[in-house]
């Protein structure tokens, strides 16, 4: 008796779902093993240093044109959507074969991650610091004038700081975040906030920042990460490139969003995390949000109550 369309249909459509899922998987992989063999032939530094760029394929990095790929190939937008999708395939045995390779390539991603955090020694060396408040003498740069300046220049009675400190010049989700920031400015404004970017990087990295992102915002230099180091704001390889985030990147590349390109030039530290942090004129700190990865950014209510509340 022969099947019925419908059913040759979803069969089909199965068939490809496993297709798409084995490509990705052995692409994962290759990018895994390639990671491994440089990491051990030379210093890490140097592997992380020349080796993990946006604009090297074969690098850890690939992964989100993989997953980009992946969602384009399954004709969705997001994980989560290609989660329900495999969910309605559930009774077919490749595809549970496929998922299984799937979750043991997530597991081996972030073990090595884990691995190499461990070998820099990334992770909290100390339990993480939720100050109280910061000194008004702590010393920055004025990114646009070169100015030397000190954070209590920007501490004004009736007014609240906010200070956003950004990853590398080149996070596009810290772009994103200030967009959103400055697209709800009226309303920060009108609860008298005032938004301050602080980064790590140098004056010429700043300037092809502004230039690019247009920021109207200040941007102040914080070169020794004095204000990193004092909210506990530390490094990671696997917080920044585990496998969820890694998919998550892929989901803005398959939606035709391109992830800013390092300047050669400009030394920068991909796996620097931010934050943001209130202050009021006393830099008696209001609201603290360490950020976990790139993509943990607080929304302008979440800040907004958090000053309120």
């Amino acid at each position: 008796m022969e099947e019925p369309a419908a059913a040759q249909e979803v069969d089909s459509k199965a068939l490809s779902h496993v297709a798409a899922l084995k490509s990705f998987t052995e692409k994962g992989k290759c990018l895994l093993e390639l990671a491994e063999k440089q990491s051990k032939e030379g210093s890490l530094q140097d592997y992380i240093r020349l080796q993990i760029r946006i604009e090297k394929k074969q690098s850890l990095l690939g992964l989100i044109d993989a997953a980009a790929e992946l969602f384009r190939s399954l004709s969705v937008k997001t994980l989560k959507d290609a989660e329900e999708l495999w969910k309605s395939h559930s009774g077919s045995t490749e595809l549970a074969n496929a998922l299984r390779g799937f979750e043991e390539l997530e597991v081996q991603w972030d073990s090595f991650l884990q691995r190499l955090d461990q070998d820099l020694q990334l992770g909290p060396q100390t339990e993480q610091r939720h100050p109280h408040s910061i000194s008004p003498h702590l010393p920055l740069t004025c990114a646009r004038s070169g100015r030397e300046v000190m954070l209590g220049d920007f501490l004004q009675k009736d007014e609240k700081l906010l200070l956003v400190l950004i990853r590398q010049f080149a996070c596009l989700f810290c772009r994103l975040h200030l967009k959103e920031l400055h697209k709800n400015q009226k309303l920060l404004l009108s609860q008298g906030v005032r938004v301050v970017v602080v980064s790590f990087g140098c004056r010429d990295g700043a300037a092809h920042w502004i230039k690019e992102t247009g920021c109207a915002y200040d941007l102040l230099l914080d070169p020794q990460r004095q204000l990193y180091i004092a909210f506990s704001l530390g490094s990671s390889l696997w917080k920044v490139l585990n496998f969820r985030n890694m998919l998550v990147y892929g989901e803005h590349v398959a939606q035709d969003m391109e992830f800013p390109k390092e300047q050669p030039s400009i030394q920068d530290d991909m796996f620097q995390l931010g934050g943001d942090f209130v202050l009021n004129e006393h830099g008696t700190v209001l609201f603290s949000h360490s950020c976990q990865s790139p993509i943990d950014r607080p929304s302008v209510y979440r800040i907004l109550s958090g000053i309120n509340s």
